[in-house]
């Protein structure tokens, strides 16, 4: 055990110790000193997170964000040692243009365009807490409403309310994924319903002979990502939609976060190919034997029994059985192809805490009666 998992584990154990007490503060860490890093990834070997919290996607978004959009790190210590962490951005929310809230946001910034990045499995780094506990150590002014997006199950060790707030949930959002065990005893096709089974193998007969490739260094992987976005941005833009990398900087911390975490193994290209074209490219991360399903484009055929969505995603989970992993996992999302595809699911809440206010009481009587003049 090195110096640093030595740290991780003593502060492991110190915190499980220092949680029960009464002596828990909250401290506003500059995101971009040392002590943030050191920090954050001493809790991350301590309690390893999901994909989105590690340091490697951290760091990176940290470095490619405009400096007046980075949230502090707000770090929970009990007994003078850091429990868990998490960036809090503050942001004034307008909602129907009359209705201001001051608005903490959960490991994002609250803008809009920068969000676009869609964390998922959200949540704290390090100990878990109960989100009273997180709510008690807040500050007890300067804000109304904290935004707690896509929060993994489990985030939190419960998600009730303290006296002068309240939970939404403002909606729960199904996660499939493909339990690789299962398919390593069965066969993945034979997990599925024989009618996704029949439209995945008259997807690969009409693809003709199939090429698959895997990335094997940053290069490729580049090379792949660049076809990816242009079959991605085709595809939105003929539906009337830029599509998701048409903004700058969501394509720049892409770039920037294939060649910095490749070399670790959390990034996988994978572009599949007939005799004249690509059929489809898929973008995915890695991390801790679990394939993450991030982002795809793929062509447009005439032929409607060629699904080049269920070829990509059929080579992908057959590369991910024959590499030992558990899950492939096609994260957050009610479309009927991740449905279809998988053969389990979980869940992930989009919730907000909202203090007792007179606004927010108003608000929900008029949009009572707005819905009710609807019905």
């Amino acid at each position: 055990m090195d110096g640093r998992e030595q740290s991780a584990a003593g502060l492991a154990e110190g915190s499980r110790a220092g949680l029960t007490s009464t002596c828990v503060r909250l401290r506003l860490v500059d995101p971009y000193s040392a002590e943030a890093e050191r920090i954050w990834r001493d809790l991350e070997i301590a309690s390893p997170p999901s994909f989105y919290l590690t340091w490697g996607w951290v760091g990176n978004w940290l470095a490619c964000l405009p400096r007046e959009h980075a949230p502090p790190l707000a770090v929970l210590e009990a007994g003078g040692a850091p429990v868990s962490a998490c960036f809090l951005a503050k942001r004034l929310v307008v909602r129907n243009r009359v209705m201001p809230s001051r608005g903490l946001f959960l490991n994002t910034t609250g803008v809009g365009r920068i969000d676009r990045l869609w964390i998922e499995y959200n949540g704290l780094v390090g100990q878990e807490v109960s989100l009273s506990e997180l709510l008690r150590v807040l500050p007890s002014t300067g804000w109304d409403e904290l935004y707690l997006p896509a929060l993994r199950e489990g985030a939190f060790r419960d998600v009730s309310a303290t006296a002068d707030t309240r939970v939404i949930i403002e909606r729960k959002v199904p996660s499939y994924y493909v339990d690789l065990a299962k398919a390593r005893a069965k066969g993945y096709l034979a997990l599925l319903s024989s009618q996704t089974r029949s439209q995945v193998r008259r997807a690969q007969r009409e693809s003709g002979k199939l090429a698959i490739e895997i990335a094997r260094d940053p290069t490729t992987a580049i090379d792949i990502y660049s076809e990816m976005v242009a079959l991605h941005t085709a595809q939105w833009r003929a539906k009337g939609d830029p599509g998701a990398f048409a903004d700058p900087w969501f394509d720049r911390f892409h770039r920037r976060l294939i060649v910095e975490r490749f070399p670790h193994g959390e990034i996988q290209l994978l572009r599949a190919r007939n005799e004249t074209q690509t059929i489809g490219c898929l973008y995915n991360f890695v991390y801790r034997n679990r394939v993450l399903q991030y982002q795809s484009g793929v062509g447009v055929f005439e032929n409607q029994h060629l699904k080049p969505g269920f070829v990509c995603h059929a080579a992908a989970i057959e590369h991910a059985l024959t590499s030992g992993l558990a899950l492939y996992d096609f994260l957050a999302g009610d479309m009927r192809y991740k449905k279809s595809l998988s053969t389990d699911e979980t869940s992930m809440i989009w919730a907000r805490v909202q203090r007792r206010r007179l606004r927010f009481l108003v608000e929900d009587r008029v949009r009572a009666w707005r819905d009710q003049r609807r019905a």
